[in-house]
Formats: structure tokens, C-alpha cells, sequence
């Protein structure tokens, strides 16, 4: 606690009450120099004379809320409580003790800095809206992940961020980082799936000059690269045992060691995690290591799957649509009653990214005053029971002749790549589920049977999200 009075005898009696509930004080004469200071000091909470402080303390609250923006404040004085004097701004004060202290107004206090009431300017009303580091939204469940994301980007904690693919993690990890005092320090991000097994520990690591072949040179590794700042490990449930056990001691020692290297290099990173993927499973299965897994969830922060939040729909797809009309050189076209319809009933398995890619794609098709239906992928006009030739029978006289028509694929709406990928998936998941029941589950089995070497079939079945507590090797 920092309490900031030049009244020896308010500074003497507020110390005897703090540390009286064990808690540590520290005191400055005057608020110069304040918002500078409580960062690096790591304080939990403020307590400000009110007679030291100009303008009601508008420029002290100013001050601080630009370098630590969650920490709870609250003025003191010996004179009667003057309300009508706070100052109304949205992360003001968070109460008020009057000196002499009367019984259980400074448990109150405390109490209300450990567990502070949502900012004023997160409260859910209809039709509200917020944007917090680039996320929008309107309901209170992101809301409630916007304040967490407050609450514990001041400190040094490691996050496991958990949630399906698409609803976000990284923008969250940024948030947390650009929340925090590493905030002018280095963002170094790594998604675990998208190396093989073998490079992972060099990408994390580091290796030295001749460690594996390839290796031409000593380089370091992400560790060394975020020292001083954050490491956002994404698809954390893709990393591979023996990876995983040094990521534990990294976090445990804050010491990390190259591949192919005996020199120990001292890091201070702070690591935030991330995955779609159920880690007490795979922690059951025998894949994820327990120890490292509450190693990275101190904390955890869970994002809501697009589908539970359908009132933010709307909201984020007219920020898509504004920014991929400046983006393109594209008017403004906003989305008509039809099409807004069709976006609410869609499921979104693929959640934000599918709807900004949904968006961006209409955005470009679109050549009327509004957004509509037929500017849509097919598979969300389908999905929401659109169909063209019904669409086109209330502006048309004569009926529209369907015979012969062509119906178009989903899939016709992808990429080539993402196309392949899927119809692989879907391929993958029918052939192998078909094969695993004729031999019962048995891996070892089914291997052989269909010409695949055991553990290529648990990486795939991995792949393809197939693992469940049925399947084992024997």
C-alpha cells in the first residue's frame, strides 16, 4: 500500500491500521512524480490526502491510470466526506476514509480494491458496446474477459488462454502484454503447431553452431528474443513431451539453454499460452505434461465461442465491414435486414475469422446500396435456410426454372488449400473412425491393418481431433 500524505500523524495513524492486517506501507510526502512510480514498485493500492492534490485530484488520477490503469485508488482527509468533489471519471476512485477511521470502513476499502466493481465504462447496457485493444464487443461475458485481462496484465503471472479456434486468443495475449509494464519491451509469438516436433526446441531454445545438421551458425532462441518482455506460445497442446519438460524448467529456473549448448543463459519473460484443445485430457491421455500444465494456468481466461454471443454479430460485422471498405477502396455497404438474418442463425464453428472472412468476401461482391444475401459464402445462406431461387421469386413475375441447376459446394468458396484441408478431414475422420471399429479401438491393431507404423496413426488421429479415452495402443 502507498500512502501519500505530508501529515505525519494521518501517515502514522493509516500505517498502524494497515499493517495491523499485515499489510506492507510504503509513504511519499507528495504526488509528484507518482504516476512514474507505481509500476516498478509493483504497489496494490493508493490511498492519496485529498488536500495534497489540485483539481480534486483529476491530474493525479490522470497520471496514474497512464501507466497502471487498474489500480484502485482512494482519497483520504480529515474533514466529512465531499462526494459531489470526486472526480466522475470512468476509472475514478474507488471510495473515501475520513479521518479518525470509524470501525470497518477500511475493511470495506480493501475489500473493494481486491474485487473492484467492473469499470464504469464496461458496464452492459442495451445497445453498449466497448472496443478494448481492438476486440468488440456488447455482452457481458466479453466484458467480464476484458476486465480479467485488466486485472492481471499488471502483473507477471503466467495466462493460459483457452477457447475453440477463432474467438481471438492471440488479440487477448496482445492485450495482456500491452496492459502490462513489458508493454514497451518485446511481443515474441510462436504457434507450436506449425513446427515439426524436431525444430520446436530450437525455435524455443536456441542452438548452437553445429548442434544438428543445418545448424551453421549459434543462434538464439525465442526465449533470449522476448527477454524483458512476453512469449505467446500458441496451440500450447502441440508441443511435444520432451519440449515440454524444458519449458518447465525455463519457467521454474527463468534459465534457459541451447540446443547443442552447455552455457545457461538467465531469461525474464513472461509466458502466456494458448489452445483450443482440452489439456486435462491430453494431461490424461499422457500427452501434456501436469506439472507444466499448472505452471501455465496461475491464471486462465476462457473466450466464449462466437455462437454464445450472438448479440456481438452484428456489432463486429459492422467493423468488418467498415474496415475492409477503407481497406479495398470500397464504399460503406451495411448489411440488409435479410442478410443480418442469415449472419444471427449461422453456427460459425469457425467463430470471428470465419465471420471477417464472410465479410470481407461480401464487401468485395457487393455492387447494390446494401449488403445481401447473395453476397454471402453458400455455406451461410444455406445454413440459414436462404435459397436464391426463393430470394429471386419475390422480385420475378415468371417462375425461375430450377431443373438441371447446378448445386454449389461449400467447399467452392474456399481457397484451393483450405478446400483440400477440409475435404482431407472430412475423408480422414470417416476412414479412420470405419477402420478403429472394425479392430475395437486398437491402435496397434488398426495400424497394421490399413499400413501405417503406430505412432504416424496417433499423430493423425491427434491431427484430427480423434483421440478419445476408448483408443489405446493395446
Amino acid at each position: 500500500m502507498l500512502v501519500v500524505t505530508a501529515c505525519a500523524e494521518a501517515h502514522a495513524a493509516l500505517r498502524r491500521s494497515l499493517e495491523a492486517v499485515e499489510l506492507e506501507v510504503l509513504h511519499a510526502e507528495d504526488p509528484g512524480g507518482l504516476g512514474r512510480m507505481v509500476g516498478p514498485a509493483k504497489i496494490d493500492l493508493v490511498l492519496c490526502d485529498q488536500r495534497l492534490c489540485t483539481d480534486d485530484g483529476l491530474e493525479l488520477l490522470q497520471a496514474i491510470r497512464g501507466n497502471q490503469s487498474t489500480l484502485p485508488i482512494a482519497w483520504f482527509d480529515a474533514l466529512p466526506a465531499r462526494h459531489d468533489r470526486l472526480p466522475a471519471l470512468p476509472h475514478g476512485p474507488i471510495g473515501r476514509l475520513t479521518l479518525p477511521l470509524k470501525a470497518g470502513e477500511l475493511q470495506r476499502l480493501l475489500k473493494a480494491a481486491e474485487e473492484p466493481a467492473l469499470p464504469q465504462q464496461t458496464a452492459v447496457s442495451p445497445g453498449s458496446h466497448l472496443e478494448f485493444h481492438g476486440m468488440f464487443a456488447s455482452t457481458p461475458g466479453m466484458h467480464q474477459v476484458f476486465h480479467r485481462i485488466r486485472r492481471v496484465a499488471a502483473t507477471d503471472a503466467s495466462v493460459l488462454i483457452t477457447g475453440e479456434s477463432g474467438t481471438g486468443k492471440e488479440l487477448v495475449a496482445r492485450a495482456l502484454h500491452n496492459d502490462s509494464p513489458r508493454r514497451d519491451q518485446p511481443f515474441v509469438a510462436l504457434n507450436c503447431s506449425a513446427l515439426p516436433s524436431e525444430l520446436v526446441e530450437s525455435e524455443l531454445f536456441g542452438h548452437t553452431r553445429g548442434a544438428f545438421t543445418g545448424a551453421l551458425r549459434d543462434r538464439a532462441g525465442l526465449f533470449e528474443a522476448a527477454h524483458g518482455g512476453t512469449l505467446f506460445l500458441d496451440e500450447i497442446g502441440d508441443l511435444g513431451l520432451s519440449a515440454q519438460a524444458k519449458m518447465l524448467r525455463a519457467l521454474e529456473s527463468h534459465e534457459v539453454m541451447r540446443v547443442g549448448g552447455s552455457k545457461i543463459t538467465s531469461v525474464d519473460v513472461r509466458v502466456i499460452a494458448a489452445t483450443h484443445r482440452n489439456l486435462p485430457q491430453l494431461v490424461a491421455w499422457g500427452d501434456f505434461r501436469e506439472d507444466l500444465l499448472y505452471r501455465l494456468h496461475v491464471v486462465g481466461i476462457e473466450l466464449p465461442a462466437l455462437r454464445d454471443r450472438p448479440a456481438d454479430i452484428p456489432l463486429l460485422a459492422e467493423r468488418f465491414v467498415r474496415l475492409f471498405a477503407e481497406r479495398h477502396g470500397l464504399p460503406v455497404r451495411l448489411p440488409d435486414a435479410a442478410t443480418q438474418a442469415l449472419l444471427a442463425a449461422h453456427t460459425w464453428s469457425g467463430n470471428i475469422r470465419e465471420l471477417r472472412n464472410c465479410i470481407e468476401g461480401a464487401v468485395i461482391l457487393s455492387d447494390g446500396p446494401a449488403i445481401t444475401p447473395a453476397d454471402l459464402p453458400a455455406g451461410v445462406t444455406v445454413s440459414g435456410g436462404f435459397s436464391m431461387d426463393a430470394a429471386d421469386s419475390e422480385t420475378q413475375s415468371e417462375p425461375v426454372v430450377t431443373s438441371g441447376a447446378r448445386i454449389v459446394s461449400p467447399l467452392e468458396e474456399l481457397p484451393l488449400v483450405e478446400a483440400r484441408e477440409v475435404a482431407l478431414d472430412e475423408f480422414d475422420r470417416a476412414y479412420l473412425t470405419s477402420a478403429l471399429s472394425r479392430h475395437g479401438g486398437n491402435i496397434a491393431q488398426t495400424a497394421r491393418a490399413i499400413g501405417l507404423h503406430r505412432q504416424s496413426l496417433q499423430k493423425l488421429l491427434t491431427r484430427r481431433h480423434m483421440r478419445t479415452p476408448g483408443l489405446r495402443d493395446n
